[in-house]
């Protein structure tokens, strides 16, 4: 038996992902809680994933739109998830300094959003 080619794989992911967004967005959950995030629930703060099962959400009913102003850090991960492991990273990637530094910097970029979005900060 052959191995998938990159191709084949990243397709299979796609659908695959594509299928559970259409999957959430055909639940529906009468007593579905106002939100699932433990801190949002305890503190009132968003964390850089509130918004994630929305996004989703969203993409199952093909409204990019309202997907990004979810939560683009979901959107950017439900696109990059049929690539991991399929693409090579710059060689850059492979430096710690330059992978957590990107990391922290995309947690803190959504952290922001989700604070602007709930009207905690900005205008």
């Amino acid at each position: 038996m052959r191995a998938a080619t990159p191709a084949q794989t990243v397709s299979a992911r796609f659908l695959l992902v594509a299928i559970v967004a259409v999957g959430l967005a055909a639940l529906h959950l009468p007593n579905r809680p106002r939100t699932v995030c433990l801190l949002r629930a305890t503190t009132g703060i968003p964390c850089p994933f509130c918004g994630g099962t929305t996004a989703v959400v969203e993409l199952g009913q093909v409204d990019v739109r309202a997907a990004v102003a979810a939560s683009p850090l979901a959107v950017a991960l439900a696109g990059a998830v049929p690539f991991v492991g399929v693409l090579r990273l710059p060689h850059v990637w492979r430096l710690p300094a330059v992978r957590y530094g990107l990391l922290a910097a995309a947690l803190v970029a959504a952290e922001i959003w989700q604070l602007v979005r709930f009207g905690l900060i900005g205008a």
